[in-house]
């Protein structure tokens, strides 16, 4: 894993303060290894001030070079 890697996590359902987010966390369950989707929680800070949202993955992969190349400008860092 590298801090230049990209990810596509795929969500359970709507993460709705995702959009507006600056930074996000990323929260192993059940262990301190990231496997699958299905072992991380995706952290959202509120942008309305409440309590940060969590957003369950349901799967996790790293883009290939060509698929980080065809990103949008805005949807890289």
């Amino acid at each position: 894993m590298n801090v230049r890697d990209y990810y596509q996590a795929k969500l359970i359902g709507p993460c709705l303060d995702l959009p507006w987010a600056n930074s996000i966390g990323l929260e192993s369950r059940g262990s301190d290894w990231i496997c699958s989707g299905l072992d991380v929680e995706v952290i959202v800070p509120s942008h309305t001030g409440g309590g940060p949202q969590r957003c369950m993955a349901t799967s996790l992969r790293k883009l290939t070079p060509e698929e980080v190349k065809a990103l949008p400008p805005k949807q890289k860092p």
